[in-house]
């Protein structure tokens, strides 16, 4: 709307907090006062007014400018605790283990990072989210995961209350479909192109944030943690894996982009990147680049993958400074391991063992219990078997089926899904009808694996690797400074990077939020 074309504007008293905007044969648009003021998106082609102050009756019309919206986007409460992979994957109160709190949000900083104009909120406590509910948002978005499903509703529910008009989810806990109807928009996938084109803007290219977590020695001394993701999303279609239906096709993250995140954590003393790709790869051209770029910074650096791609690139990956993998183990037994759809040979995981072992590296599986055919005497039998890998971690899971899974609809038209808390569906609980295992069956072997996987010389073993190998690479100094370091790791100190100016007319500005 421009001078020339606007019929009329109301600019109404500080009492009633509104703007109403008339244009050409147009109905007329009410604007409420805190949309117009803030770090926010544009909802429409409306003219945003330049004004003196709330009440005023003197307002310009400025052209190309649009009215935006208060967007908050936020993760779950903190205050049953922040979640820790490694604590969740060892024995209970077991105080010798690796260790790296989740604090901040790997899809919001993405997000964040690409749309500076966003607000985000990062595992706050109850408190602080409801203090920011008073700050009069327009939209609040929640991204979460299954088994935080139950304390999203209640903060949706509480948002709701508080006057916020639309509520907004993301991430993979946004794929169940019976907790859509609390929502009034369900983004699927990585939706940084999804969210750009709603707030009516344009992004030629991904940027990567600078993720920076403190990984924890056992015993407690601490290091930062450069996360690098570049590529997301995964072709295959493991029947447990809802990746699947969450990003089906796997992009790339712009090499350029790769660059300049690991230039800032090479700038800011940060030498050990984890590369979290879905299965690092799987993209022959792109890893190749990649791994290039890894070599050029210096890191070392520790990679998830699957058992095949890690096999036949071991001594490539390992010539330019891959230090350990990650990877998917899930069954010792090839017709399980077929019924998934895993495609791998199960004697393959014996092999990777034994060659990471062999060169000092790092060594991380992943196991699920609790398959159909399995009974508790073959699923302690598997257990022996994963403890004689050797592995510095081992994250054992009981099978849970996630919804939009071919496994959800296997196990529930099969079986049954009873279990109807969704904090129980974070892979440690039996939430469906078990054909061989009662309930508590599954949640005492869980915890025997553990036992077993970090009994004996577990931790003689892993401290000996980790030492060995820091004396190798000359770097003892950098381990030596990491609780120093670290202090990158925390989310008020964790910056990000000026944002790219974008083709076209519409431009992803760099406003703070």
């Amino acid at each position: 709307m421009t001078r020339s074309e606007l019929r009329s504007i109301d600019c109404f008293t500080e009492r009633s907090n509104r703007l109403s905007l008339r244009g050409n044969g147009n109905d007329a648009r009410i604007v409420p006062w805190s949309h117009l003021t803030g770090s926010l998106l544009a909802v429409g082609s409306w003219d945003v007014l330049d004004f003196e102050e709330p009440g005023s009756l003197l307002c310009e019309v400025s052209q190309r400018r649009q009215v935006l919206l208060r967007i908050l986007l936020t993760t779950r409460c903190r205050d049953s605790g922040l979640y820790d992979y490694f604590r969740e994957n060892a024995p209970r109160n077991y105080r010798w283990r690796f260790g790296m709190p989740r604090t901040i949000s790997f899809g919001l900083r993405f997000l964040r990072q690409n749309l500076p104009q966003l607000n985000i909120l990062e595992y706050p406590t109850r408190a602080e989210f409801s203090a920011q509910l008073k700050r009069g948002w327009d939209v609040v978005g929640f991204s979460f995961y299954l088994e935080e499903t139950n304390d999203i509703l209640a903060m949706a529910a509480e948002a709701r209350q508080a006057g916020v008009s639309q509520l907004w989810a993301g991430n993979y806990g946004a794929l169940t479909p019976s907790i859509q109807s609390h929502f009034d928009h369900m983004f699927t996938g990585y939706s940084e192109d999804a969210l750009a084109q709603k707030l009516g803007t344009h992004l030629d290219e991904i940027q990567h944030p600078p993720l920076i977590t403190r990984f924890r020695l056992p015993g407690g001394w601490s290091f930062p943690l450069g996360i690098l993701f570049s590529s997301r999303g995964c072709s295959f279609r493991c029947t447990f894996c809802q990746t699947t239906a969450f990003a089906p096709k796997p992009k790339e993250i712009p090499l350029e982009s790769l660059d300049r995140v690991l230039r800032f954590y090479v700038q800011h003393g940060i030498h050990f990147v984890l590369v979290l790709d879905e299965n690092f790869g799987n993209i022959p051209a792109h890893a190749d680049a990649v791994i290039e770029l890894l070599a050029r910074h210096r890191v070392r650096w520790l990679v998830q993958s699957r058992v095949d791609l890690l096999l036949r690139n071991f001594d490539d990956w390992q010539s330019c400074g891959m230090e350990g993998a990650l990877f998917g183990i899930e069954s010792f037994h090839q017709d399980i391991l077929k019924q998934m759809h895993k495609n791998e040979k199960a004697q393959s995981t014996f092999e990777l063992a034994e060659r990471l072992d062999l060169a000092g590296m790092y060594a991380q599986g992943y196991y699920i219990i609790g398959l159909p055919p399995e009974t508790p005497e073959s699923i302690a039998a598997d257990l022996r078997t994963l403890a004689s890998l050797k592995l510095d971690v081992t994250q054992i899971t009981i099978v849970t089926p996630h919804p939009q899974t071919e496994m959800w609809h296997e196990l529930d038209s099969s079986y049954g899904i009873l279990e109807e808390d969704w904090s129980k569906f974070d892979t440690k609980h039996l939430v469906w009808k078990h054909p061989h295992c009662p309930p508590g069956v599954l949640e005492s072997l869980l915890e025997d694996g553990f036992s077993t996987c970090y009994g004996g010389d577990w931790l003689t073993r892993t401290t000996k690797k980790f030492l060995s190998t820091r004396r190798a690479q000359k770097d003892i100094s950098s381990i030596l400074l990491g609780p120093i370091l670290s202090r990158w790791a925390s989310p008020a100190r964790l910056p990000y990077l000026p944002a790219q100016v974008t083709s076209g007319d519409h431009q992803v500005r760099g406003a703070v939020a």
